[in-house]
């Protein structure tokens, strides 16, 4: 007897058969009925912000010349639904659209083309306002010191020297942070690519203790360097497991942001009374490269037994990491080289090094096997990890190494969870 589960694969889905005997669970974010009014939801919560001034308030202080900063394709906000009504809410506050900016705030990634803007932000966004990636060249990021931890806090001229600057985004769990969203608009977002190493490496040592916690020192950096680059305000959404708006907060970086954790934490944390052999898991909504799909490796990697497999689906159009190739070069370097190396300033990318050592710490305890339509088998080879496009190969492989009497996890969509094991009874 089998069980016919279906999972996100990409923009497609994949039935996959699994042994009934065998299944142990089925765990995804909840499924929480989205809201029937995303723009009124958005509108309450501008006028109502938490812990912070009102739009037209902060207007008034600082002046009209207002920077939006927004997440890039890699990421599930409905900006194209977010967008249109907080800048009406900012023409109510006395800013005209000819004074937006809207600055996608890609980090370390690749500028997004004027097609894929279009198709994220929107026609409507994109006929009112300036829409424009980062500009990574050095010479555009302003030096404002270093945090309490001796992280340099370089940022975007173009956030620093706005009046008003405002953030949008969405509130997750994430490996290097413990939640998404906030004050993580800046750093990565619209940080210079120093100031993104220096806090990766910190964090990737420490991923499976990080996620889903909001009390750890990375998180603390990004919020230092948020509040010391004056950022003044967020609007953040919460979503369910379809992508549909379940929340809006909206405020001071520090306080909204909380407040939105809160209504996240639970739908996103699964709670789970066995760790199986085997965890197969699609890696959606982070399937654009393996570089996003680190997230759901690690996530779901940590629900694994030691010594057991963990089978990822993830399409990966974009191939390993095409932002990142020293990732790649670093192939199967035993981590304490590849401290050494930054160390010796050997390393020219230090976010690859980073994400590198935190795929370390799950590729030494399991057994890693990609399901991909986007990844050969050679390439993945280098990496130390198993490609494959065929489902039912990578489980059979799997039962024959741990037997058929094996238990299986499976995760409907690994990238945004944090597992919870119940005490046993």
């Amino acid at each position: 007897m089998y069980d016919e589960i279906t999972l996100p694969y990409g923009h497609e889905t994949r039935t996959l058969s699994i042994p009934a005997a065998n299944l142990a669970w089925v765990v995804g974010p909840k499924d929480v009925p989205p809201l029937d009014d995303v723009a009124e939801a958005v509108r309450a919560a501008l006028r109502s912000p938490i812990h912070s001034p009102t739009l037209a308030e902060l207007v008034a202080q600082h002046g009209t010349n207002t920077v939006v900063m927004v997440d890039d394709d890699t990421r599930s906000t409905p900006q194209s639904m977010v967008l249109p009504p907080l800048l009406d809410e900012l023409n109510n506050a006395g800013v005209p659209d000819d004074d937006i900016n809207v600055l996608i705030a890609l980090g370390t990634h690749h500028p997004m083309s004027e097609a894929s803007c279009l198709a994220r932000y929107g026609e409507e966004v994109m006929a009112r306002v300036r829409v424009k990636n980062l500009s990574q060249n050095p010479a555009d990021f302003v030096d404002l010191g270093v945090t309490q931890r001796g992280v340099p806090i370089q940022v975007s001229r173009r956030y620093v020297e706005s009046d008003l600057s405002i953030a949008v985004g969405n509130i997750v769990p994430h490996m290097y942070t413990g939640w998404a969203g906030g004050a993580k608009m800046i750093q990565p977002g619209v940080s210079s690519a120093l100031t993104t190493s220096k806090t990766h490496l910190m964090a990737c040592p420490h991923v499976y203790e990080i996620l889903g916690q909001l009390d750890n020192p990375v998180h603390r950096e990004i919020e230092e360097i948020a509040i010391k680059s004056e950022l003044n305000f967020i609007l953040n959404v919460v979503l369910n497991r379809d992508g549909g708006v379940v929340a809006v907060v909206a405020g001071d970086v520090v306080a909204a942001h909380r407040a939105g954790v809160e209504i996240a934490r639970p739908i996103y944390t699964v709670e789970i009374g066995e760790q199986p052999d085997i965890v197969v898991a699609s890696s959606h909504p982070a399937d654009r490269d393996l570089w996003q799909g680190f997230k759901p490796l690690n996530n779901c990697g940590m629900l694994v037994k030691d010594g057991g497999t963990l089978i990822l689906l993830i399409p990966a159009p974009e191939g390993i990491a095409p932002d990142h190739h020293q990732l790649v070069e670093l192939g199967t370097t035993p981590e304490d080289e590849v401290w050494e190396m930054v160390e010796r300033g050997e390393v020219t990318d230090g976010v690859a090094a980073a994400t590198y050592l935190a795929l370390v710490r799950t590729r030494k305890r399991v057994n890693i096997i990609m399901v991909t339509d986007g990844i050969p088998s050679d390439e993945a080879q280098q990496i130390g990890l198993t490609a494959t496009p065929d489902f039912s190969a990578a489980l059979t492989a799997a039962l024959v190494r741990h037997g058929d009497q094996a238990r299986i996890g499976v995760v409907t969509h690994g990238a945004d969870i944090m597992g919870r094991f119940r005490p046993e009874t």
